[in-house]
C-alpha cells in the first residue's frame, strides 16, 4: 500500500464521517440515539482502519503525516460501538514510541473509553448533558490533577472548556428529551457491551 494513498482515504473518510453528522444535526437527529446510518458509517470506517493496519501498522504520523494520523484516530474514537476495537487500539496506542501519535489523541481516547465503562476520565475531553441540559464534563479522578494533565497537553484549563462548549451549544434538551436521552444511552451501554445491566455508574 502507498502511504500517499492511505493518507488520502484516510482523511477523506474523516470529512465523511463530518459531513454525515452536519446532515443530521440539520434534520434534527444527531440527538435521537445512535443514528444507523451514522453506527454504519463508523463500523465500516473502523473495519477498513483494521484492515490498513495489517498491511502497514498503525498509520503514524512518520507514515501518513499529522492529518491523516489524527483521521485514523477519529475512526477510532467514534468506533462506539465496537468496545472490543476501541480498547484494543488503546493498548497499540500506547505502545508506540513518543511523536508518533499526537498524545492528545491518546488522551481523548483513554477518556471516552473509561466514559463509556463508567470510569472517571482522567482529562476532561468527554462532555454530556447534565441535569439541566447544559454541556458538562463527565465525572473526573482528581479536578486538580485533570487540569495538571491537560496543562501537560497544551488544553485549557477544564472551566475554560465547559464555558466555551456552553456558549458553543446548539440544542439544550428539555426533562422530557432528557431522561429520554439517559435510558436510551443506558441501554445502548449495554447492548454493546460496554457495561453490564443494571450499572447506570
Amino acid at each position: 500500500m502507498c502511504f500517499e494513498e492511505i493518507a488520502r482515504e484516510l482523511i477523506q473518510r474523516r470529512e465523511h464521517d463530518f459531513a454525515v453528522r452536519q446532515q443530521l444535526l440539520e434534520a434534527g437527529r444527531l440527538y435521537d440515539g445512535y443514528c444507523p446510518e451514522m453506527e454504519q458509517l463508523h463500523r465500516e470506517n473502523s473495519s477498513r482502519l483494521e484492515a490498513i493496519i495489517d498491511a502497514i501498522g498503525y498509520p503514524t504520523i512518520a507514515k501518513v503525516g499529522a492529518d491523516a494520523s489524527n483521521a485514523a484516530w477519529l475512526i477510532i474514537q467514534h468506533a462506539i460501538g465496537r468496545p472490543d476495537f476501541m480498547r484494543k487500539m488503546l493498548r497499540l496506542l500506547r505502545r508506540l514510541p513518543a511523536g508518533e501519535i499526537s498524545p492528545r489523541d491518546l488522551a481523548y481516547l483513554e477518556d471516552r473509553i473509561n466514559m463509556y465503562e463508567g470510569k472517571p476520565q482522567r482529562y476532561g475531553t468527554q462532555f454530556d448533558w447534565d441535569d439541566d441540559g447544559r454541556m458538562a464534563p463527565v465525572a473526573c479522578d482528581d479536578l486538580a490533577a485533570v487540569d495538571r494533565r491537560r496543562r501537560k497537553l497544551g488544553l485549557c484549563p477544564l472551566a475554560e472548556q465547559t464555558d466555551r462548549f456552553r456558549r458553543e451549544q446548539d440544542f439544550i434538551p428539555d426533562r422530557e428529551t432528557l431522561a429520554r436521552h439517559r435510558r436510551q444511552y443506558h441501554d445502548w451501554l449495554v447492548q454493546t457491551g460496554w457495561r453490564r445491566t443494571g450499572n447506570r455508574a
